[in-house]
């Protein structure tokens, strides 16, 4: 499945910006993939939980491994002076369209990382710590829904 599957689902995943609809499909599609694997309609009505068990996991990883990626990315960008760089911190100039303001990929740095937005930048140039952030991050995740 990790061959198969998630390869081509990973490819340029880091670039994504994800909102809580598109989590909520990625998980679904990670645990209909492993329903598939064992076997389980959806008609026995067994639970995430017990699937998840029974594949020999405690949470679904697929979002998880994207989100370190992205975060991954987020401090390579920072490190590196590069057009990418100067894409992602440059502003537009005139006046912002109605409604509510779209979801940025800076916002979902933001938000994975659980920090202000000067700290995450501040913290992302020092490639040492910025591995320990990345490296505990699903520990974060798994501490703010529970």
């Amino acid at each position: 499945m990790k061959c198969f599957v998630w390869s081509p689902f990973l490819y340029a995943s880091e670039t994504w910006t994800l909102n809580k609809n598109t989590e909520k499909r990625i998980e679904a599609m990670e645990m209909w993939i492993y329903r598939r694997m064992q076997r389980i309609s959806w008609k026995e009505k067994v639970t995430n939980k017990k699937v998840l068990e029974s594949v020999g996991l405690q949470r679904p990883e697929l979002l998880l491994t994207m989100q370190r990626r992205k975060m991954k990315y987020y401090g390579h960008l920072r490190r590196h002076d590069s057009i990418q760089k100067r894409i992602l911190e440059g502003k537009i100039d005139g006046r912002r369209g109605r409604g509510r303001r779209r979801q940025t990929w800076l916002g979902n740095i933001q938000e994975t990382s659980q920090m202000k937005m000067c700290e995450v930048c501040e913290t992302a140039l020092d490639r040492r710590r910025w591995r320990t952030v990345t490296a505990h991050l699903g520990d974060v995740i798994a501490l703010a829904t529970s």
